[in-house]
């Protein structure tokens, strides 16, 4: 468990689900893999593999603690070393019913999987007091087509919450609480955002899959495989990165090297994702 970080009186603390190792010519099929060579600190030199992080975030905002996506899940234990997000929140001294808001970035598989838990046979409801939020587009473009809808993560993981009063659909951009925003950043599904975080003057941005491993926020052009719109997803990458830069907020990655916290600045002519 990482140490928490405060943005203002906001509280970050990330809180690991999984980590996967994979090859960088998998997740960015079009890229050239002479130009990965630019990489090689981030890659196993034999196999060129990199670790890519599945973490959530939780905030404290005001008395209310918020998740922010809830990783793969139990359902993921047999392809990965993975499914450990509740005891790490558990470690963090925070249980089920603690939780009060699920932000959700967007409706991949990695991003709701412990959205529901097994029950008696049934899927059930993880958090039982909290607001689950997604975007209403992101919603409808995963649960109205009726082959969407037959996705086994999507039956597992994001249809139990239809007809609930959990369930809060809500527009683009929408704010939570006077510090937190979901700003769009669309591309990557068609309604992704990315949560914004401003209090006293401090910023941070949790990213979602705007970049999957810091490398993109300077290769904005590189495509990731899950992109379902991949020029659209190179555009808010490409502003997003500026905007971060511009802005000197911090860039939370929840795929990024552990704890996913750090800055983009300028080095040498080039825009870099810096640790913290």
């Amino acid at each position: 468990m990482a140490e928490t970080i405060t943005v203002g009186d906001i509280s970050i603390t990330p809180v690991r689900d999984a980590a996967i190792r994979t090859k960088a010519s998998f997740l960015y099929p079009k890229v050239d893999p002479a130009e990965f060579a630019r990489w090689s600190q981030y890659m196993e030199p034999e196999t060129g593999r990199m670790e890519i992080t599945v973490a959530s975030f939780v905030l404290r905002d005001a008395g209310k603690t918020i998740l922010v996506d809830t990783g793969l899940g139990d359902k993921a234990r047999d392809r990965y070393p993975a499914g450990s997000l509740l005891e790490n929140l558990r470690v963090a001294g925070i249980r089920e019913e603690d939780v009060d808001i699920v932000v959700t970035t967007h409706l991949h598989v990695d991003h709701v999987g412990w959205n529901t838990v097994e029950r008696d046979g049934e899927r059930a409801i993880t958090f039982p007091r909290a607001r689950y939020i997604i975007v209403r587009n992101e919603w409808d473009y995963f649960t109205t087509d009726p082959e969407r809808r037959q996705i086994d993560y999507i039956q597992d993981s994001v249809l139990p919450l239809e007809g609930s009063d959990q369930l809060e659909l809500v527009d683009q951009a929408y704010v939570i609480s006077p510090s937190l925003t979901m700003v769009p950043a669309p591309g990557h599904t068609p309604a992704h955002s990315c949560l914004a975080i401003v209090s006293r003057g401090e910023r941070a941005l949790i990213i979602g899959d705007l970049a999957h491993h810091p490398l993109q926020l300077t290769e904005s052009d590189w495509e990731v495989v899950f992109d379902i719109d991949p020029a659209l997803a190179c555009r808010s990458r490409e502003e997003m990165a500026e905007r971060l830069l511009n802005e000197g907020a911090l860039a939370i990655g929840g795929h990024f090297p552990w704890p996913g916290f750090g800055r983009v600045v300028k080095l040498d002519g080039r825009r870099l994702w810096q640790a913290l």
